[in-house]
């Protein structure tokens, strides 16, 4: 009469581990998901801002947070909850001593990965940011 229940207590048990195993395997590809289409999205606004580089670096921001030039009208979150301090765009021109150093550099910096499971529950930010450098001038030189 005691071994009833004994299968009962052992698969719910394995089942807890199990779904905290699960649990954690989701937020693991959730933070990997968002870092990969962090990526993809300055990989595309360097790319764009290497091409246009008369336009400013405000476009180059908002290919980032809204996927357009140009920010929308209505007040609209950027991609994965990014902010608009979380970009950084830096162009550096030219000087007159090197007249090939001119670089775009896109970044986003402290991201916050929010997690799914209960007993980690709270915000990571990211401490690396995901940036990417290019020189302009090889652009210009190649016709792009």
């Amino acid at each position: 009469m005691k071994e009833k229940g004994q299968s009962l207590v052992e698969s719910s048990l394995v089942l807890l581990v199990f779904l905290a195993m699960l649990l954690g395997v989701f937020d693991c590809a959730q933070v990997l998901f968002a870092h990969q289409a962090l990526v993809e999205r300055v990989r595309t606004a360097v790319r764009w801002g290497m091409i246009h580089p008369d336009q400013g670096t405000a476009p180059i921001s908002n290919l980032v947070l809204y996927n357009q030039p140009s920010e929308p009208r209505a007040s609209h979150e950027g991609y994965l909850g990014l902010k608009p301090e979380n970009v950084r765009v830096i162009h550096r021109p030219a000087t007159a001593d090197a007249p090939d150093d001119e670089m775009l550099t896109v970044s986003i910096v402290n991201y916050e990965s929010h997690f799914f499971s209960p007993w980690i529950a709270r915000v990571l930010i990211t401490p690396r940011p995901v940036m990417m450098s290019v020189p302009v001038s090889a652009a210009k030189t190649n016709g792009l």
